[in-house]
């Protein structure tokens, strides 16, 4: 500032001095005398910051009004503010179950469930968000005494559950906002109650508008179970019946042309198209039947001991019972691997990992269902392989 504007700065804090004294007195006012700059220059200095603040915020600025610099000394920049705690622990719960469903151990477990107790003491004033968080409180405790049990729907759970909490930590009073809210809510208890392992715990009873949701969508579910149970039951009748007229055709149509009933039905082994999938383990060569693959993994040297001893493995979306080729046919190993393959295939219901060195092939082809060697095997494929006419036997997946 120049010494033409602090001139012009103390005249008007003396003049708005001088109006500040006429108002509380109620008169004309008395003679003040003026303070000289030289003397008490703190006296300018304090007045200075609060004009430069009031002009800021509220006043325009004046003729006489000192010019506010374009940038603020670094020194008056407010420090940045720290994010609230309940964010903190947010970040550290999503990051400890992102850890959980890649891989299931008691020390994940232990951290998760302190990361949970945390958020929950944090949110003390929020019952529905605490009432999440026990439910979750209630399934970590379960999957770690129940370790050998955990299956992928606890973990799913977990997941839904910490989307639930963000959502109702969201503070728009939007009335679709606060309606997905409660749906998100009553959703998650209703999950709860229809877990099997945890069917014996009881969740929190909600307040009396989110229960009464509740028992309107539990009595939906039940009637929609009932429908299907009744559609399967009809389904299961009209094929019986159409099998029973079929055979009553077949009957007349034998009286109508005097054709006498075989005694036996005459079965010829016939070939069979099928869809084969053809893989390696050592130097032995094995088919499956394409349609029951469900995904092949890639298992890194170092870990192949780890899952080779396991007699079940669990990934992110399921649970495989493994099953190593070597010791059911008694192939005898070869060199390491740098990396082994797991096929993992559904039968009935039930997945299970075989243990490969590599897929070759996928055929297309005719399936010999009387050559097949051993209990292991549904038949067998011509293929030729490396120049040579050889024989695949396809597995029988039920027998493993």
């Amino acid at each position: 500032m120049g010494e033409n504007d602090i001139k012009g700065l103390e005249e008007e804090i003396d003049s708005a001095v001088d109006r500040l004294f006429v108002e509380k007195k109620g008169g004309a006012p008395e003679s003040v005398p003026k303070k000289s700059p030289a003397k008490e220059p703190s006296y300018v200095k304090e007045p200075s910051y609060k004009m430069e603040k009031d002009i800021d915020l509220e006043s325009p600025v004046s003729p006489m009004s000192p010019v506010q610099p374009p940038f603020a000394p670094p020194s008056s920049a407010a420090p940045p503010s720290s994010p609230p705690p309940f964010l903190e622990s947010i970040e550290k719960m999503e990051s400890q179950l992102l850890s959980l469903e890649w891989e299931i151990t008691k020390e994940n477990l232990g951290k998760t469930k302190e990361e949970v107790i945390a958020l929950r003491e944090t949110l003390k004033e929020k019952p529905d968000i605490r009432s999440v968080l026990n439910l979750m409180d209630k399934v970590l405790n379960y999957m770690v005494k129940n370790e050998e049990k955990i299956r992928p729907p606890l973990v799913k759970f977990l997941l839904d559950s910490k989307e639930t909490v963000k959502l109702l930590m969201k503070k728009e009073t939007d009335s679709e906002i606060n309606t997905f809210k409660q749906l998100a809510y009553v959703g998650i208890q209703a999950r709860f109650s229809c877990l099997e392992e945890l069917k014996e715990a009881k969740p929190e009873p909600p307040p009396a508008s989110l229960r009464e949701e509740a028992e309107r969508i539990e009595v939906i579910a039940k009637r929609e179970k009932q429908i299907e149970e009744i559609l399967s039951k009809m389904n299961l009748f009209l094929e019986k019946a159409e099998a029973i007229s079929r055979k009553a055709e077949q009957q007349m149509f034998r009286a109508e042309q005097g054709i006498p009933k075989p005694s036996e039905p005459v079965t010829k082994a016939k070939p069979v198209p099928v869809n084969v999938t053809v893989f390696k383990v050592e130097e032995r060569l094995f088919g499956v039947e394409s349609d029951k693959i469900h995904k092949l993994f890639k298992v890194p040297g170092a870990l192949v001991n780890k899952y080779s001893s396991q007699e079940k493995v669990r990934f992110k979306e399921f649970e495989a019972r493994m099953v190593d080729l070597r010791k059911v046919f008694s192939i005898p190993k070869g060199d390491r691997k740098d990396e082994i393959k797991i096929l993992t295939v559904k039968e009935d219901g039930e997945y299970k990992g075989l243990m490969i060195d590599e897929v070759l092939e996928r055929l297309s082809t005719q399936s010999d269902m009387a050559g097949a060697r051993g209990e292991y095997f549904l038949g067998t494929i011509h293929w030729t392989y490396q120049d040579r006419s050889i024989e695949v036997p396809i597995l029988d997946l039920r027998k493993f």
